[in-house]
């Protein structure tokens, strides 16, 4: 009896342990910005992920992606970023070479390009009021201090850094 008894005992503690014992992601590549949201961790570069997002990963690791819905990825892409964006990540839902970004102007996300680039002199919205403007770069070099560092052309005949 006593050996039945503890058998028992045993056993139901065992599945208590398996039962409360933590998650484990699997052996492959984990998005940074899905490991902080499962692990309830803040990350302000990380906001724009939302549950459908962790819907859509859980979906193309559990099954492989059948044609229509590879294509229905690409379909679905978002608007360029602003001048000012930052928190970029690899994600899906940007073509090849862009990023995944927070538009910081217009608070939405965007895609942007791996390689930072001078924006449209459209996206920067300057309205032309100076008669003798001054640059504020004239290289790259220049703007050491800006996220970017880069010196962009503002179609005022002056240059900014960005």
């Amino acid at each position: 009896m006593k050996f039945l008894y503890s058998s028992l005992l045993l056993l139901s503690i065992l599945q208590l342990v398996q039962k409360t014992t933590a998650y484990s992601f699997p052996n492959t590549h984990i998005d940074w910005c899905i490991y902080f949201q499962r692990l309830q961790i803040y990350k302000p570069e990380c906001k724009f992920y939302d549950d459908v997002d962790i819907h859509v990963e859980k979906e193309i690791r559990a099954k492989p992606i059948s044609r229509p819905f590879a294509n229905s990825l690409i379909v679905m892409q978002m608007q360029q970023c602003s001048a000012h964006y930052m928190y970029c990540t690899p994600n899906y839902q940007c073509g090849e070479g862009q990023l995944r970004c927070i538009d910081m102007t217009r608070y939405r996300e965007c895609c942007a390009p791996t390689r930072r680039q001078c924006p449209p002199v459209t996206h920067l919205n300057f309205r032309c009021i100076v008669s003798e403007p001054v640059s504020w770069c004239d290289k790259d070099s220049d703007c050491h201090t800006t996220p970017q560092q880069s010196c962009c052309p503002t179609g005022c005949n002056y240059n900014i850094c960005i």
